[in-house]
């Protein structure tokens, strides 16, 4: 009789990448999966757990967080993120991450190599490195994070003046010259990687803040008003062209307006490569619904909370694969830039939105009839983690690949907010939102991580390099 494995869950409804397995059996053997079979399997486990018919479902990997850039923008603060914060990633599912550097203009390898020290031996779940690109020395520096392992840069090209030089850059931002240096050096390293930007027109914004704000307008609203519809679609426009020059995808973050969709099949249907992201919240909410609830700054985000019409919008792009990656911009801030502050002096950027994604997708479209399970997870797992070089043992139940599970509980109901976190957040921009489906379990790399809601483990998240294999250490 052959040696049994560590671990079987049977009785499942496994989202497999091509079909979901009805009573389906997954088989984990030394942190990996090894087998995934129907309800005939015979394969037995040292620990078995019959999951009674709800979802297995792959650890999702969020393609975009920044833990060191909340309520501080310090190697420190990032550190006491990774320790605390990670903790709601797997309550909510989340098992690999790709996180930026923080706002510093100190060379781009040194602030690569600082956020791996920063997370090992803190994080509870794998993380990737998303370098973020402030300068023209850190354009020169691209090729080096390549030579890292690193794929993935941010440039933020929504701010200009005054709010580039808060996030750290010049008062000219990202100007379409420097873009298009960055990506001569991405090019010339023959890597696949991602150029990577926030699409929000700064001048004309900038403006119709100033007149909002003079107009004595505070609310969720104008905050949406003063960032026009068409103003992630210019830049979408103006740097894809670039890009598409030397070969390069466009990744276009936390898509948030309908024009930009229409915008992105036009150009794709035109041979440009664009991979466009969009975020749980953009399709959960509007600014209105926000504004009525109470949340005031504590939802003001960059890009904004939208309109119905952008949501329905986004969800169209979805069924229609123009959308092909789900994030969350998760941002670990507390209430100290989110309290008494002057709405348009207070910072932009939601709190942690790793723990609620999957609960809020489950309600708002999967229960819907909006998406299927299958697109859920290419959205939220398999997608992200090929863009992030981490396929082929991220994103996936496949023998082979990480034992990165998630069951949920697809009819359990539950009252989001600030009871369920376990990190450093003191409040949620959800309080008192209504979902059903919840993730009961997860698993990372076939150990049990999380259990109804509680962390059952000690940190034990490592960075992954290329192909999700282990990655380079401190």
């Amino acid at each position: 009789m052959s040696e049994p494995f560590d671990l079987v869950l049977r009785g499942a409804r496994v989202v497999a990448p091509e079909a979901v397995i009805v009573g389906g059996v997954v088989a984990v053997k030394d942190g990996r999966v090894a087998a995934v079979e129907g309800p005939t399997s015979k394969a037995r486990g040292k620990t078995e757990i019959d999951l009674k018919g709800r979802i297995l479902f792959p650890g999702m990997f969020d393609p975009h967080c920044h833990l060191g850039s909340g309520d501080e923008r310090s190697w420190d603060y990032m550190a006491r993120s990774f320790a605390q914060d990670t903790k709601d990633c797997l309550i909510g599912g989340v098992t690999s991450i790709a996180t930026t550097t923080v706002l510093t203009p100190d060379p781009l390898p040194e602030n690569f190599r600082r956020t791996i020290v920063a997370g090992n031996g803190r994080s509870h779940v794998d993380y990737r490195v998303t370098s973020v690109v402030l300068n023209r020395d850190h354009v020169r520096q691209i090729p080096e994070i390549v030579r890292l392992g690193g794929l993935g840069f941010k440039f933020y090209c929504g701010y200009c003046l005054d709010l580039a030089e808060k996030m750290g850059m010049n008062r000219e931002g990202v100007p379409t010259d420097m873009f298009y240096e960055a990506c001569e050096q991405a090019a010339s390293t023959g890597a696949p990687a991602l150029m990577m930007i926030h699409a929000e027109e700064p001048h004309v914004r900038r403006l119709l803040a100033q007149r909002l704000r003079a107009q004595g307008r505070e609310d969720l609203v104008a905050w949406a008003q003063h960032s026009p519809a068409w103003s992630e679609a210019v830049q979408v426009l103006q740097y894809g062209v670039i890009t598409k020059d030397f070969g390069l995808p466009l990744y276009v973050v936390h898509i948030s307006r309908a024009p930009t969709l229409d915008l992105i099949e036009y150009l794709s249907a035109r041979g440009m490569p664009i991979i466009a992201e969009t975020l749980a919240c953009f399709l959960s909410t509007t600014a209105q619904e926000r504004e009525e609830s109470g949340c005031g700054i504590r939802a003001k985000i960059q890009p904004p909370i939208r309109f119905q019409e952008d949501q329905d919008r986004l969800w169209k792009g979805i069924a229609s694969g123009t959308i092909t990656a789900i994030g969350t911009d998760t941002i670990p801030y507390t209430s100290k830039y989110k309290g008494a502050q002057p709405f348009w002096d207070a910072r932009p950027g939601l709190n942690i939105q790793t723990i609620d994604t999957l609960p809020l997708l489950l309600t708002e479209g999967y229960h819907k009839g909006r998406v299927d399970l299958p697109t859920l997870a290419r959205l939220l797992s398999e997608n992200p983690a090929s863009y992030f070089g981490a396929a082929p043992r991220k994103g996936r139940i496949a023998a082979g690949a990480d034992a990165d599970l998630v069951v949920i509980d697809p009819d359990k109901e539950a009252t989001l907010g600030l009871g369920r976190m376990r990190g450093g957040s003191d409040y949620s921009i959800w309080e008192g939102k209504k979902v059903r489906g919840l993730p009961v379990m997860t698993f990372l790399r076939g150990r049990l991580v999380m259990k109804d809601g509680e962390i059952v483990s000690e940190p034990t998240g490592r960075c992954l390099g290329r192909g999700g294999e282990e990655g380079p250490t401190p």
